[in-house]
């Protein structure tokens, strides 16, 4: 019987430091311009990929524009620190459009902490981080802002 209890415990030890565990984070997202119709698609990052990178997003999920204020609820694995990005997707291609120039953004995006575009670029990760329990304890508020 000691045996039994001794590989039970063994399994259990494995099983439960083997598997990352999932984190919830609820986000709400205001400021949204129901008018121009789409998508909105929130991303949730690690340092690797962010804001650019939609394809290295650690979780994504995209639903129609249903009000100006909408909430998203994500299961993220662990990690020290996250940042979100927001992107009110018009033309639905799940990528951000550009305006005439080829480099400014055409739709409306957000990020973390508020940061935002500034002449040079995007915002780095260190500008958007949010440690990853503020996140779960607090949710995220993210608005959109708009060229």
């Amino acid at each position: 019987m000691r045996n039994f209890s001794l590989k039970m415990m063994i399994i259990f030890f494995i099983s439960s430091t083997c598997f990352a565990e999932e984190e919830k984070i609820i986000i709400e997202v205001n400021g949204i311009n129901v008018v121009k119709g789409g998508n909105i698609v929130v991303l949730v990052f690690g340092r690797d990929g962010f804001p650019i990178k939609h394809e290295k997003a650690l979780s994504t999920q995209v639903k129609k524009i249903s009000d100006s204020r909408m909430t998203f609820t994500f299961s993220v694995p662990s990690s020290d620190e996250v940042a979100f990005k927001v992107l009110h997707d018009e033309d639905s291609n799940n990528k951000v459009t550009k305006n005439w120039t080829g480099v400014w953004p055409k739709e409306g995006l957000g990020f973390s902490m508020g940061a935002m575009l500034s002449t040079f670029g995007p915002p780095d990760f260190d500008a958007a981080k949010v440690p990853l329990v503020d996140a779960v304890k607090n949710g995220i508020k993210m608005r959109v802002t708009y060229p």
